[in-house]
C-alpha cells in the first residue's frame, strides 16, 4: 500500500511509526544518500549532511566494497539516532528501502512524498492509526 501526505512534517510522523515497527520486526534497512531536490529544512539538511560525512569516511564493515560509499547507506532503527535519520530523511533522499530477508517491505519513490508498504494489511492499519493518533493529519493513500 502506498502512502503520501500533504506535508513533511506529516511524513516524519509516519516514517517514525513505520521506523519503530521496522526495526522491531528486524527489516535491514538501507539509504541512498543523494536528492534531486535540495533539503532546505535545516534539521533535516544538518542530519543528511552528517551522514554524508559518515558515510565517506567510513571504514566498517562491508564499506569497501561498496563502489558508492552513498548509496545504500544502512540505518539502525533500533537506534534513536538511527530512527530520527530514517524519519527526516527517508522521503527525501532518491531511495530508502527495508528487507526481511529477500522480501522488500518500504520503499520510497524518489523525493516524491510517497512510502510504499508491503506488510500485513493488520500491521500496515495499526500503523496507520498510530500515525493519525500522533498527529499525521494529511496521511493519505495513493494508487
Amino acid at each position: 500500500m502506498n502512502f503520501t501526505s500533504s506535508s513533511d512534517a506529516d511524513m516524519e510522523v509516519f516514517l517514525s511509526v513505520v521506523g519503530k515497527h521496522l526495526g522491531k520486526i528486524g527489516a535491514d534497512t538501507v539509504i541512498d544518500l543523494y536528492v534531486d531536490v535540495a533539503i532546505t529544512d535545516p534539521e533535516s539538511k544538518r542530519v543528511f549532511e552528517e551522514m554524508i560525512k559518515e558515510a565517506r569516511s567510513a571504514q566498517g564493515p562491508g564499506s569497501d566494497r561498496r563502489k558508492d560509499r552513498l548509496m545504500a547507506v544502512p540505518l539502525d532503527l533500533l537506534s534513536e539516532k538511527g530512527l530520527k535519520r530514517f524519519s527526516l530523511l527517508a522521503h527525501r533522499t532518491i531511495g530508502c528501502e527495508a528487507s526481511l530477508g529477500n522480501e522488500l517491505v518500504f520503499s520510497t519513490v524518489e523525493n516524491e512524498r510517497i512510502v510504499c508498504l508491503d506488510l500485513p494489511q493488520a500491521d500496515i492499519e495499526a500503523l496507520e492509526s498510530q500515525a493519525r493518533q500522533a498527529g499525521a493529519e494529511s496521511l493519505s493513500h495513493v494508487a
